[in-house]
């Protein structure tokens, strides 16, 4: 309400004119929860069942008996929906609006002034105003209210008969509730708060998905990016620090459960303020208001990005300030997908927070502005990536079409991010020439035969991993991999961080300083220790065999792993780090794919290590994550193309990857059983652990799939100057970008071979 008073001290400070009263803003300046509302379709619809879901403190026996009791209510009812049934128009409201506006608009003086507040609070005091807020309210309280047994179910009964004006003295506590709720939760219904913008008709909804027609002409904001899931560390770090600095979250649970017998007070706190959260967050989820962007673990940015753009006139234009990730995350991707298949995305400008436009946000934070239409049809999109000032748009922005947008991600229809117009067109024409990796919902769309899985959770899979302190107390023994005690073996646990490019013993927990564990760094095992095929790498944790077996994706037959890495960025040395790895427990930031054919993994394996991969993948990730849905959306060669002969060699292409792939992975004995698939047979003892040769295998193998990607050599050299950070590293450590060589090197040795 603060920031409403300063809004109209502002507006009145920049309006006032001498000899005429300050306007009346009360009908234009409103205050409640943005997100928290109906529409007039939702009401016409009825109470859903998922208004009836059991929440933190709930009984599920009661909330099942009330969903019950709401379908028996709707199914017995035959005029709910008519003109006899729910008062759902505001006809009464936008009259009086019209006229309250109109007559503040215009008003000469403080007589003027003093009219349109009073005919205001009239209408608000209205009896049909207070019916039809209320009945509205009663629909969100559904969701929101409390099932226990002290509580009135709220159903479909209770919305007819605050709707006809009951007044039955049972009615009286549930309108308390209901007042209640709302007061709490700040409900706003737009067509109540502004029925001369949005306008529904007295016999019932309009035929639009929110049953409104009209809405603002422009719609402007920054709203907050927030989780609306209650975070624990979060809450207990200025209540309890202990619990909010325990060591994983099965140890938080623990303490938390613990406050029950210590501090009860505070465990009534957290429960109750987990409660509200999860109401919240039921509503954005089930209640229909939020079809596209009420899923999963919802950011209030994305609901609010689709509550702008439903609140907009077909002519209208919205403008949004978001993390990036309104575009390219997973949870956005309908609707972002949607808004581009109607063409109604105008602009998306992104900017990298380096010159702190944002002062209290992180540096290397990803946010962007996009403009949406009301319904308006935009041929082209303006785009423009990685801004640092507000400048740099009118610079680096470049169009593209919707349908060249669709083709990068048919199966998200998310953004891709694309630094210049060159990197576009390079992109394009990679998805021209090879389909995605896997195409949903096509009879053939997944021709390598994939599925993916998630192993072992870092949070709630905590309670299974053992240390080695643990495991000494217990008396095993140690092997350099595993731990043993008679029968009883623990295999490692794989962090991602400990795997690299064609390297499963990338880093080691051993001798890693508290420093290097703090910044989520692990000291590199050296290249001499690697040419050592008995050392391996250690791990923070181990996990018992038989939870490991019984943790195993079923069908997976193999020893071994092909995953990639999870969290990365795209303003690194690499992005799509993929790696080879021993069966064993694998962390959740580490997923895996499973091949129907094992014989096509080191293709597959050769094609996601390229630096050509890595730059199309660059051009689709804006956050930390390789999710499932960027990979399979990554322009892809099938697995029968490996068996055409390029022109550049004698041998077909399956012939030319394989044995580089073997000697590039093969110099562990822990990874024998995945160097027999590659060999088909006896692979012979591992290979040596040497430098140069395997830059220069590695190099054939990136100039391969440049080939392969139909890049010319100007495109080809764009490519791999594009890796800046690699470059950086290579001249500090070489005196020059060397891979840049070696690849085009060997991409000039393959054109001379078709050629001759």
């Amino acid at each position: 309400s603060m920031a409403a008073d300063l809004a109209k001290v502002s507006l009145w400070l920049e309006a006032m004119s001498p000899g005429r009263p300050l306007s009346f803003l009360d009908h234009h300046i409103k205050v409640g929860n943005s997100l928290l509302g109906t529409t007039p379709a939702l009401l016409h619809a009825g109470i859903p069942d998922t208004a009836y879901v059991a929440l933190t403190g709930d009984d599920k026996k009661i909330a099942t008996a009330w969903k019950w009791l709401n379908e028996k209510q709707q199914a017995g009812q035959t005029s709910l929906f008519d003109e006899g049934g729910l008062e759902i128009g505001n006809a009464e409201q936008r009259l009086a609006a019209e006229e309250i506006g109109a007559r503040a608009a215009e008003a000469q003086t403080l007589a003027d002034v003093a009219w349109a507040a009073q005919r205001y609070a009239t209408t608000t005091a209205a009896e049909h105003a207070v019916r039809r807020r209320r009945v509205a309210d009663a629909w969100c309280a559904a969701f929101l209210s409390p099932k226990t047994p002290n509580a009135a179910p709220i159903t479909q009964a209770v919305l007819e008969q605050l709707s006809a004006g009951t007044t039955d003295l049972h009615l009286l506590p549930i309108i308390d509730q209901i007042d209640t709720l709302a007061s709490r939760h700040r409900l706003f219904h737009w067509h109540l708060e502004f029925p001369e913008v949005f306008h529904v008709p007295d016999h019932g909804p309009a035929n639009t998905p929110t049953g409104w027609t009209g809405g603002f002409s422009a719609v402007l904001g920054n709203p907050p990016w927030e989780r609306v899931k209650l975070q624990e560390q979060e809450f207990f770090a200025s209540r309890d620090v202990a619990i909010a600095e325990a060591k994983n979250a099965a140890a938080r649970r623990k303490a938390i459960d613990g406050l029950a017998d210590s501090n009860p007070a505070l465990l009534a706190e957290f429960s109750a303020a987990k409660r509200v959260s999860e109401a919240d967050s039921q509503f954005l989820r089930g209640s229909g208001r939020y079809p596209l962007c009420g899923v999963g673990d919802v950011n209030t940015y994305s609901v609010f990005a689709e509550h702008f753009r439903s609140t907009i006139a077909p002519g209208g234009r919205t403008g949004v300030v978001t993390p990036t990730g309104l575009a390219t995350d997973a949870t956005t991707a309908a609707f972002f997908a949607d808004t581009l298949r109607e063409r109604r995305l105008a602009a998306f400008y992104d900017f990298v927070n380096e010159e702190r436009i944002f002062p209290g946000v992180h540096h290397a934070f990803r946010f962007a502005v996009s403009s949406m239409t009301g319904g308006v049809r935009i041929r082209e999109v303006r785009l423009g990536f990685f801004n640092r000032f507000v400048a740099d748009v009118a610079i680096r922005r470049f169009a593209l079409a919707s349908e060249e947008i669709l083709l990068l991600n048919p199966n998200s229809g998310t953004l891709p991010v694309f630094r210049t117009r060159r990197d576009a067109e390079i992109t394009i024409a990679c998805y021209r020439r090879h389909p995605v990796l896997v195409r949903d919902g096509t009879a053939g769309g997944n021709p390598w035969g994939l599925r993916f899985a998630r192993l072992f959770d870092m949070a709630n899979d905590s309670g299974s991993f053992v240390t080695a302190e643990e495991l000494t107390a217990r008396g095993a023994t140690f092997d350099g991999w595993a731990w043993q005690q008679g029968a009883a073996r623990w295999l490692p646990l794989y962090e991602a961080k400990l795997l690299g490019h064609w390297n499963h013993r990338y880093s080691t927990y051993l001798n890693a300083t508290q420093a290097q564990l703090n910044v989520g760094t692990l000291p590199r095992i050296d290249d001499k220790t690697l040419d050592d095929p008995n050392v391996e790498p250690l791990p923070r944790y181990w996990v018992a065999e038989a939870t490991v077996t019984k943790a195993a994706p079923h069908g997976w037959s193999r020893d071994w792993f092909l995953g990639w890495r999870d969290i990365t960025k795209a303003e690194q040395l690499r992005t799509l780090i993929p790696c080879v790895l021993p069966m064993a427990a694998v962390a959740h930031v580490f997923p895996v794919a499973l091949f129907s054919d094992t014989h096509n993994a080191p293709l597959l394996q050769a094609t996601w290590s390229s630096l050509m991969v890595d730059y199309i993948a660059r051009q689709k990730l804006s956050g930390t994550h390789m999710i499932y849905a960027l990979i399979n959306q990554l322009a892809c060669p099938k697995p029968g193309d490996f068996d055409e002969q390029p022109s550049w060699c004698e041998v077909d292409l399956g012939r030319f990857v394989r044995p580089r792939v073997l000697e590039l992975t093969y110099t562990s004995s822990r990874i024998r059983p995945y160097a027999v698939d590659v060999a088909g047979g006896d692979p012979g003892a591992p290979y040596r652990w040497m430098p140069e040769r395997r830059d220069q295998l590695r190099a054939e193998l990136d100039a391969a799939i440049l080939h392969v990607y139909g890049l010319e050599r100007d495109d080809a050299a764009h490519v791999l100057d594009s890796f800046i950070v690699l470059h950086k590293y290579e001249e500090r450590d070489y005196g020059e970008f060397r891979t840049k060589r070696l690849v085009l090197a060997a991409y000039d040795a393959m054109m001379t071979a078709a050629e001759t």
